[in-house]
């Protein structure tokens, strides 16, 4: 996956179980985030969170794991979002763009291969 963070390019990987549903694990990194903020996406803690979440909501519809602030109000169940790094709005922002851009293209190949 690419993205654009607050100061260039973000990227990464996302590894999906057999189901094709939950998460099975994430790496992210970046060119030039601020340390302590933006860069936390690089963070094993932050990576972390991504484990056993969902990109599908209950409903079968496509939601992506959405990156936002625990705080946030939204109808997303937990299993379909992570929170936000604090102080790294941009880069979170572009982090949770990056993964609904990348992975919604290869939605039709996942229900082919379940099939």
């Amino acid at each position: 996956m690419r993205g654009v963070g607050l100061w260039g390019p973000i990227w990464g990987y996302i590894s999906l179980e057999s189901d094709f549903n939950t998460v099975h694990g994430a790496f992210f990194d970046h060119k030039g985030e601020t340390p302590g903020l933006g860069a936390e996406i690089a963070e094993k803690s932050f990576q972390q969170q991504f484990e056993g979440k969902k990109i599908y909501n209950n409903d079968n519809s496509f939601v992506s794991v959405n990156v936002m602030k625990a705080a946030e109000k939204s109808e997303l169940d937990p299993v379909n979002r992570v929170d936000a790094i604090s102080g790294g709005t941009i880069t979170s922002k572009g982090t949770d763009a990056m993964l609904k851009n990348c992975i919604e293209p290869y939605l039709a190949y996942f229900g082919k291969i379940k099939k």
